[in-house]
């Protein structure tokens, strides 16, 4: 009880700083009420930031090992969970292992025009957890693999059901 009071009152104090201070958090994404809002609110916030409309920006994910600093169309996530794969140098794998983590992913907001092709990729679904009812994101990945959808890879913001 007392972390989720330190949470919510961090939360609550980065809010009142605006939005560069809600940059710095890392979020659980597994943790929030709602996290369809939250990706969302991502994306108003930098098509207001720099002026384009929502349908401009297309969503880009890089997962790191450690936090990286994030720019002004970066957001943090903390937490997430990958079944059936794993990240490796830039590029899904699949394995045999049930579940591995993506310790700290980026999600980036970048116009159309401005993405940067990544070769092969593949989609993934974000599921709120191992249950796959509810459908957060889908999310772009680079590959040299095949066989992910016959696999069932996908994404978990949490572990939890």
């Amino acid at each position: 009880k007392q972390w989720y009071q330190r949470r919510v009152r961090g939360i609550v104090a980065a809010a009142q700083k605006g939005q560069t201070a809600l940059k710095e958090l890392m979020v659980w994404l597994g943790g929030l009420f709602s996290q369809e809002a939250y990706v969302t609110a991502t994306r108003q916030s930098v098509a207001q930031c720099k002026g384009y409309s929502l349908e401009e920006l297309k969503l880009q994910v890089s997962v790191h090992d450690a936090p990286v600093e994030l720019d002004n169309n970066s957001f943090g996530i903390s937490g997430l969970k990958l079944m059936g794969a794993r990240h490796d140098t830039g590029k899904l794998k699949i394995t045999e292992d049930i579940m591995s983590d993506l310790p700290y992913t980026r999600l980036s907001w970048v116009r159309q025009d401005d993405v940067k092709a990544i070769g092969k990729k593949i989609t993934l679904p974000v599921y709120l957890n191992n249950m796959r009812t509810i459908l957060v994101e889908t999310l772009d990945f680079a590959t040299d693999e095949e066989k992910f959808y016959e696999r069932g890879v996908a994404i978990l913001c949490t572990s939890l059901t």
